[in-house]
């Protein structure tokens, strides 16, 4: 038994090692003289939980003056130790749940549902009272963050910042110095067993800071976060052969491409400033500028030129874009999958300051849009097929509801196309072309986020002045927007922040006091989409739920009962929201997520 002291807010804590068997008595007695609770965490060799190589090296447990580390990594019996203490626990505090939790079902084989019910998660209760990053005005909501501001800025400069030193001591990094640190460590020891010391400190900070209308959603959010962590765990199926090849493919195309850039004189497609030589050698004028003053050769240049059949353009976009598939997805998709062919998605469930998730591994959020390629990396589990629901115009439905706009909400009642009414309100009856359809519906959109005329006229390319027409248009043909949104601008600006319909805490730059609205509407339709979730997870779908999306849900289903499936998915995420009915749109693919796309099978 190694001990270590440290002092935290003027009071003396204990660090106790556990390194002999032996050892695990003193241990055992500590918890059953806790059984009501302790913070726990636990160090790994990495974030790659399901990767074959990855394993658990620490767990601790600690309250707020002592802690223990037991090296589970020493075999059975620091295991078992470890294993019976989370199991007999009533209550666990953690910092980020969704991991440690993830751990101990891959690697102690407890599963996440037995021990989900009585976890209480820091990083949540954190995101309940401020849900902004440190670089967005915020406290953060990272266990250094929350130590430098509700404990102390020294022990988080201190404690939290030991092991980026120690890979410096080691030369390595920090991704790699979790498997090469010795074990018995001093400074690694104490950077674990202070973790949990931190966090049964901080739980009761953050309790009662968390705002009386967000109580209901502690709760709430914890179910949400279990659900995630069961379909992380689940993983989404990868053809293997099909992404194998199409890496093959990108990289030939990058390479043909590459080629061909080069016979323009460019040796380099990701330098800008040779392609936009190239380019003005060839007489293309570039007004653009970034701001450095440099020559900007953006998108949306190369796609004018490609548009004009501009093949020096063409090279250096698909060059680009080949390359861009392979390392972002494709390639990842094969490195960090299992032994099972799956990959598993990291899916922060509180990630905006709106609440809005994200989602990394499988960054499903962020892929082409419409694009088949990529997501026919992803296949069904053997006899199902892929499925998705998602909701019909979402954020619109929820603006209606929210801002009471009666045009709105008979337009949805009736199945009335909302963006040719917004069309027809700005060119007249005669506004029936797709054109006019697609400037209304950037403004619908538009509008949701706060987006004035300048938007529209960047977004659809048409003059100001117009825009600034289909614009006010909109706000005349459906006034309860315009009034809801100068409601809550008001409140933002009077108090700093706004509250949605389930209580959630948003807070609001007074300088952007006008994104207010944009804030409710997203953040209230990503509780939507979470109902739904826990509806479906109630109902026992959680097993075959594979990606939440935003607005989206996507399954495996069994092929026989795949419509049926499908149709009872769409039915518990649909949502009746005052007047409005929030609804849901199925649809069964063949076995490929990119069948949903277009792609054959």
């Amino acid at each position: 038994m190694r001990e270590q002291t440290y002092t935290v807010q003027g009071e003396a804590v204990r660090i106790h090692v556990v390194e002999h068997e032996s050892d695990l008595t003193r241990f055992k007695d500590f918890v059953r003289r806790h059984l009501r609770g302790l913070a726990v965490d636990s160090e790994t060799t990495g974030l790659d939980i399901y990767a074959p190589t990855n394993r658990v090296r620490l767990v601790q447990f600690g309250n707020k003056t002592d802690a223990w580390v037991v090296p589970v990594e020493h075999g059975r019996p620091f295991e078992e130790a470890a294993r019976r203490a989370l199991l007999g626990l009533d209550q666990l505090v953690i910092q980020n749940a969704s991991f440690d939790l993830a751990v101990f079902d891959r690697h102690l084989g407890i599963p996440q549902e037995q021990l989900w019910d009585k976890t209480v998660d820091t990083q949540i209760l954190a995101k309940l009272i401020d849900p902004r990053a440190r670089d967005k005005g915020g406290i953060g909501t990272s266990l250094e963050d929350l130590t430098d501001h509700y404990i102390s800025t020294e022990i988080a400069a201190e404690v939290k910042g030991l092991m980026a030193r120690l890979a410096k001591e080691h030369k390595t990094t920090k991704t790699k110095i979790w498997k090469l640190i010795d074990l018995a460590h001093p400074e690694y020891n104490l950077y674990a067993g202070m973790d949990c010391i931190l966090v049964a400190r901080l739980v009761g900070m953050l309790l009662p800071r968390i705002p009386h209308s967000a109580r209901d959603l502690i709760s709430f959010e914890h179910e949400v976060a279990e659900i995630c962590s069961s379909m992380a765990r689940t993983g989404f199926l990868v053809d293997v052969e099909y992404t194998r090849a199409l890496s093959s493919r990108l990289s030939a195309d990058e390479q043909r491409f590459t080629e061909i850039a080069r016979s323009f004189g460019c040796d380099n497609v990701n330098s800008t400033e040779q392609v936009a030589d190239v380019l003005e050698h060839r007489g293309v004028i570039i007004n653009g500028r970034t701001p450095s003053g440099k020559r900007q050769v953006n998108s949306t240049l190369l796609d004018t030129l490609v548009a004009q059949g501009d093949q020096f353009a063409k090279a250096v976009k698909e060059a680009k874009r080949a390359r861009k598939w392979r390392t972002t997805w494709v390639d990842t998709f094969l490195r960090e999958m299992d032994v099972d062919s799956r990959c598993h998605a990291s899916i922060n469930t509180l990630q905006a300051r709106t609440g809005r998730m994200s989602i990394t591994g499988i960054p499903a959020q962020t892929l082409p849009a419409g694009d088949w390629i990529i997501r026919r990396c992803f296949i069904a589990d053997e006899g199902q097929l892929i499925a998705s629901v998602d909701y019909k115009a979402q954020e619109l439905r929820v603006l209606a509801a929210l801002a009471r706009d009666q045009t709105m909400i008979r337009a949805f009642a009736e199945g009335a196309d909302l963006h040719m009414m917004t069309a027809r309100a700005a060119f007249g009856p005669e506004a029936n072309d797709k054109q006019h359809r697609k400037i209304a519906k950037t403004v619908n959109f538009g509008r949701v986020y706060g987006g004035a005329a300048k938007m529209v006229h960047e977004a659809t390319g048409i003059s100001m002045d117009t825009a600034k027409s289909v614009v006010d248009a909109f706000d005349r043909r459906y006034p309860g927007v315009a009034a809801y949104s100068r409601q809550l601008a008001k409140v933002a600006a009077g108090q700093g922040y706004v509250t949605t319909p389930s209580g959630r805490r948003l807070p609001v730059d007074p300088s952007r006091s006008y994104a207010a609205l944009n804030y409710v509407v997203q953040s209230t339709s990503r509780d939507v989409t979470c109902r739904g979730l826990v509806k479906l997870h109630r109902a026992g779908f959680t097993p075959y739920l594979r990606l939440p999306i935003h607005d989206e849900v996507v399954a495996s289903l069994p092929s026989d009962r795949a419509n049926w499936g499908a149709d009872r998915i769409a039915n518990l995420m649909a949502e009746q929201m005052g007047p409005v009915l929030v609804d849901t749109d199925p649809e069964v693919g063949s076995r490929s997520w990119g069948s949903l796309y277009g792609a054959e099978h």
